[in-house]
């Protein structure tokens, strides 16, 4: 739950109503439920992997995101209800809300399994970050003006220099954010795949590229400028030269719950409005 999100708390109470009457027993995350003023249903992260069937995150895409990363590593199923604005993974609408919760209980409803990426910064050949995200893992020039140059590596094998404002990774569920203002491909995300996207290369022809998610990718920094890698939108780590930043599909997964009536295409008609004039 964001519980900076004022309109957030009438949402959640509403879902503890309906959960009681309906006599479903629930956990609250620790600190939302002292603010619900739930105690007595309060649990850190620990207690809930090992109690609960699935999980009901309230907010926008960057709540979901950090819930994602306290389950991913579980088979514990995630379902977004939207408290932001576009919230393309928090899919569930709040006047959708009643026929959500009802489908949660007869079990009507699909698990979908989205792909993650590891990364690895190895300096001096000694790995100093780690980590995994579930939408993009962003090099960027930080706050400096200047650009920054990379050096590319598909399985080995360099396949471009850039000169850029700065790179994304991403996954096909993370098509639809950053990348997607970048210019990049709206990619289904059961399809397994590794999108690359520049940010404002220096040249005419660097495009977007798709790649197979069997594929190791090795970024290498180049020249002095400081640049930072960030994963997610959360977790960073800041960039030397001679870096190399290793990347590759993660063996985890992240499952998502879906309604029956939503799919990819729906809910990206919706959200993004194509079609619309």
């Amino acid at each position: 739950m964001n519980t900076l999100k004022e309109e957030a708390y009438p949402v959640v109470n509403n879902v503890i109503t309906f959960l009681e009457k309906n006599e479903a027993d629930y956990l609250i995350e620790e600190n939302a439920a002292l603010l619900l003023g739930r105690e007595d249903k309060r649990a850190d992260y620990k207690l809930l992997k090992e109690k609960v069937d699935l999980v009901i995150v309230f907010g926008g895409d960057g709540t979901f995101l950090h819930a994602s990363h306290h389950f991913f590593n579980t088979d514990i199923p995630l379902l977004g209800i939207n408290i932001g604005h576009l919230g393309f993974l928090t899919e569930i609408e709040t006047d959708e809300l009643t026929v959500a919760l009802s489908n949660l209980l007869k079990g009507n409803y699909k698990i979908e399994k989205r792909m993650m990426l590891n990364v690895s910064v190895f300096r001096s050949a000694k790995e100093i970050f780690n980590s995994t995200a579930l939408n993009d893992l962003v090099i960027h020039r930080g706050g400096k003006l200047k650009m920054i140059s990379l050096e590319l590596y598909i399985n080995n094998e360099i396949v471009h220099s850039y000169r850029a404002d700065g790179l994304i990774i991403t996954t096909p569920t993370g098509s639809t954010a950053y990348s997607l203002s970048a210019g990049g491909p709206i990619v289904n995300p059961q399809v397994r795949a590794i999108i690359l996207t520049p940010i404002c290369p220096h040249t005419l022809f660097m495009r977007p590229m798709v790649i197979s998610d069997q594929e190791s990718l090795k970024v290498k920094v180049e020249g002095d400028e400081s640049m930072r890698l960030t994963a997610d939108g959360r977790a960073n780590c800041l960039l030397e030269a001679e870096d190399e930043i290793c990347l590759s599909a993660s063996e985890k997964e992240l499952s998502i719950i879906r309604m029956p009536e939503k799919t990819f295409y729906t809910i990206l008609h919706k959200k993004m409005k194509l079609g619309l004039v």
